[in-house]
């Protein structure tokens, strides 16, 4: 693998980007996968617990960048040279999947959203209908707080649903915040067309990041994810609540796409309104086979 360029996934909450990670992770000998790293900076911050920070590693002088900026080791990580595969023969590529908003929130004023270090990126977009993202999200925060409930959890530390939380506006903001300092073609995935047509959008996916497509990352086996919210939030089953699907798929199924169907109050129907504008927009620069599939009609 001659580009070692590290790729970026950049989505929003209930977007199947964890199953997007899944085609990745099946070559440990080509990739290494770091899943949503700013997730615990942004709880340390939410509930100061900085006990999350301190376990983040300092920077080596070796690695490339050394910012003077609570999220330079995570930078360092995901642009180190030194991955290799365990025989230790050569170099993986990076391929890092993480929500628009969290790297918003926290590199606000940072030298992270400058030309310099955007350009060392390959970067890509997942985006998914609101109509779909935001009732997922509705269901899962509110079975999320049922859990903190159970558990005993202040009242403070619920989870709100808000057009902050459903990141499609973040999302926009990043895509042309990268695309005005980069100049760069990005490539933008809509969860529905992924679905629909797998191999044809992953492999124009692959073609835009320079990355060898094979058939076989179309199809995997059940894969669980290691328990990182129960571990955060120190309430069991959490991990289920949100990635049960993805742990559950085996490939791009119809399936994945389908949550069951309940009562939603306005506040839903108000979000998916506010956010559909922004989730056009970027609808306009994904990835379009040609006779693939029916056009989305805005």
């Amino acid at each position: 693998m001659k580009d070692q360029t590290p790729i970026i996934l950049w989505s929003h909450p209930r977007s199947l980007s964890t199953v997007f990670e899944r085609p990745f992770l099946q070559y440990p000998q080509k990739f290494h996968v770091i899943h949503e790293p700013f997730v615990p900076i942004i709880h340390a911050y939410r509930t100061k617990n900085f006990e999350f920070l301190n376990r983040i590693p300092i920077p080596k002088p070796t690695d490339p960048i050394t910012f003077a900026h609570y999220l330079s080791p995570i930078l360092n990580e995901i642009l180190a040279s030194h991955y290799h595969n365990e025989d230790k023969t050569h170099t993986l590529r990076v391929f890092m999947k993480e929500h628009a908003t969290f790297f918003l929130q926290l590199a606000e004023g940072s030298p992270l959203l400058s030309k310099e270090t955007l350009s060392k990126f390959k970067h890509t977009f997942l985006i998914r209908n609101p109509e779909k993202s935001v009732k997922s999200l509705y269901k899962a925060i509110n079975a999320t707080n049922k859990a903190f409930d159970k558990a005993g959890l202040p009242d403070t530390g619920r989870l709100k649903i808000s057009s902050r939380a459903v990141g499609l506006r973040d999302t926009r903001i990043l895509y042309d915040l990268i695309k005005n300092a980069t100049g760069e073609e990005i490539a933008i995935v809509d969860a529905d067309d992924l679905v629909q047509e797998p191999e044809k959008i992953l492999r124009k996916y692959c073609e835009m990041i320079n990355v060898e497509f094979n058939k076989e990352m179309l199809n995997w086996k059940e894969v669980r994810v290691k328990p990182r919210l129960s571990t955060l939030y120190n309430v069991q089953g959490l991990d289920d609540l949100w990635f049960k699907n993805a742990m559950q798929s085996t490939g791009f199924d119809k399936a994945i796409n389908n949550d069951e169907e309940i009562e939603y109050p306005q506040t839903v129907n108000d979000l998916i309104a506010k956010n559909k504008p922004h989730y056009e927009y970027l609808f306009q620069h994904r990835i379009k086979i040609k006779d693939s599939f029916v056009q989305y009609k805005l």
